[in-house]
C-alpha cells in the first residue's frame, strides 16, 4: 500500500499510541476531580501544554483544547461576529472557515484577493482595511495546493493600521511542519489539529493570545473545563496529542519530503502530456502537491489508483467537492481543474514508491483519454 493521502490525515505515530494508552490505564480519573487520581490525569494536560507551547512560543496558558481546528474555527468565527462587525478572509478557505462565515452573522464579510497559486494580494488588504473591521481570518498553509501564505506580512498591514483587529489563522496543514512561532508570526489566535502531525482523531486546538480571551465565546456551556468549549476533557488524546507533536518535529523529516516533493514534480512532468502544477514553485509546504491532468476526471484516476492500493485524493476530505470552490477562487482553468489530484506526503514514502505512482498514473491516464 502507499498512502499519498496525508494532507487528509496522518497515521497515529507508535509513541502517541502508548501516551494515550498509558492514559487510559494509568490516569484514566476524571482530570476535573479534586483527589491525587484526579490531579494525575490534570498533570497530563499540563504536560502537553508545555510540549505545545514549547513548539509555537506561547505561554502554556493561552492554549485551549477542542475536539479539533472545525471546533477551534467555529469558536473563533462565532465569538467575534455581530452585526456592526466586518471580517475580513478569502474564497479560498477551509470549508470550516468558509461555511462558518457564512453561518453567523457579520455586517459585512469581505473576500481579499488572491493570485492563481493562493497568494492575498496585500495592497487589497490594504484597501480594504477600515475601522469596522473585527477579525482577519486566513488559512497558513492552503490545504489544497499547499501554498505558505506571508502570515507575518499580513500581521504587520494589520497591526500598522489597528493594533486591536484580530488576527486568526487556521494551522491545520502547518503545525509540526513549518514554524509557528506565534510571536513571530504576529498572530492573535490559530488552529490546529492533531491527526494531521500522526496524532489521534478527535482532538485539537486553539491558542488564544493573552488579553484578548474574553473576546472568546465557548461554543458549549457547562464545567468550563476548557473555558471556550465545556465537557470532561479527553486527557489521553491531548496527552497523545502533544507526545505525537513532539516526535513529528523530532524526526526532521522535512528535507526527505522536501525531495519527494520536487522529485514527483519532476517525473510528472517529464513523463505526462498536458498537466499543470498547481502548487507553487516557492513558499509552499512540500507535504501537499496538487496537479491537474487535461481531459481526465480525478474522480476516476482516483479510484484507479485506489485499485493498485495506491491512495490519493481529489481535494480535502471534508469538503466533499468543494475543493471546486477553491479551484475556481484560484483561477485554475477549467482544463485542468476537472483532473486535480492531490498526492500529500510523509516520512514512511520512498521515491520507489512515486516511481510505481508515476508507472500507474501514466498507464491511468492513457486509459482514460482513450476513452474520454
Amino acid at each position: 500500500m502507499i498512502y499519498l493521502d496525508n494532507a487528509a490525515t496522518t497515521k497515529i505515530c507508535k509513541k502517541a499510541q502508548e501516551a494515550r494508552a498509558f492514559a487510559e490505564e494509568s490516569a484514566f480519573a476524571n482530570s476535573s476531580s479534586l483527589h491525587s487520581f484526579g490531579m494525575k490525569s490534570n498533570a497530563l494536560i499540563i504536560k502537553a501544554k508545555e510540549i505545545i507551547s514549547s513548539v509555537i512560543d506561547s505561554n502554556p496558558n493561552e492554549l485551549y483544547f477542542t475536539k479539533g481546528a472545525t471546533e477551534a474555527n467555529n469558536i473563533v468565527i462565532s465569538s467575534l461576529s455581530g452585526e456592526n462587525s466586518i471580517a475580513l478572509t478569502s474564497s479560498i478557505e477551509h470549508s470550516s472557515v468558509y461555511d462558518s462565515f457564512s453561518n453567523n452573522e457579520y455586517k459585512e464579510i469581505v473576500y481579499l484577493k488572491n493570485d492563481n497559486y493562493g497568494f492575498i494580494d496585500l495592497d487589497d488588504l490594504k484597501n480594504k482595511l477600515n475601522s469596522d473591521v473585527k477579525l482577519v481570518s486566513l488559512i497558513y498553509v492552503n490545504n489544497e495546493i499547499g501554498t505558505i501564505q506571508d502570515i507575518k506580512a499580513i500581521s504587520n498591514i494589520i497591526k500598522s493600521y489597528n493594533k486591536n483587529i484580530i488576527l486568526h489563522i487556521d494551522a491545520t496543514q502547518a503545525l509540526g511542519k513549518i514554524s509557528c512561532d506565534v510571536n513571530k508570526l504576529g498572530v492573535d489566535l490559530m488552529s490546529f489539529s492533531s491527526h494531521k502531525f500522526h496524532g489521534p482523531k478527535g482532538v485539537g486546538g486553539l491558542y488564544v493570545r493573552k488579553g484578548i480571551l474574553n473576546k472568546i465565546k465557548p461554543v458549549l456551556y457547562g464545567g468550563h473545563q476548557q473555558v471556550i468549549s465545556s465537557g470532561t476533557d479527553n486527557h489521553p488524546e491531548i496527552y497523545a496529542m502533544s507526545i505525537a507533536l513532539e516526535e513529528q518535529i523530532a524526526s526532521n523529516e522535512y528535507e526527505h519530503v522536501n525531495e519527494l516533493n520536487l522529485y514527483m514534480r519532476d517525473i510528472i512532468l517529464n513523463n505526462i502530456k498536458e498537466c499543470r502544477i498547481n502548487t507553487p514553485q516557492d513558499n509552499y509546504s512540500p507535504y501537499i502537491l496538487s496537479v491537474g491532468f487535461s481531459n481526465i476526471k480525478s474522480e476516476v484516476l482516483l479510484h484507479m489508483f485506489e485499485d493498485k492500493q495506491i491512495y490519493v485524493s481529489s481535494g480535502s476530505a471534508c469538503s466533499k467537492g468543494d475543493n471546486n470552490r477553491i479551484l475556481l477562487g484560484l483561477g485554475i482553468d477549467k482544463k485542468y481543474s476537472d483532473g486535480v489530484i492531490r498526492f500529500s506526503f510523509s516520512n514512511d514514502i520512498s521515491k520507489k514508491d512515486l516511481d510505481y505512482t508515476l508507472d500507474v498514473l501514466k498507464e491511468s491516464i492513457d486509459t482514460i483519454r482513450k476513452v474520454m
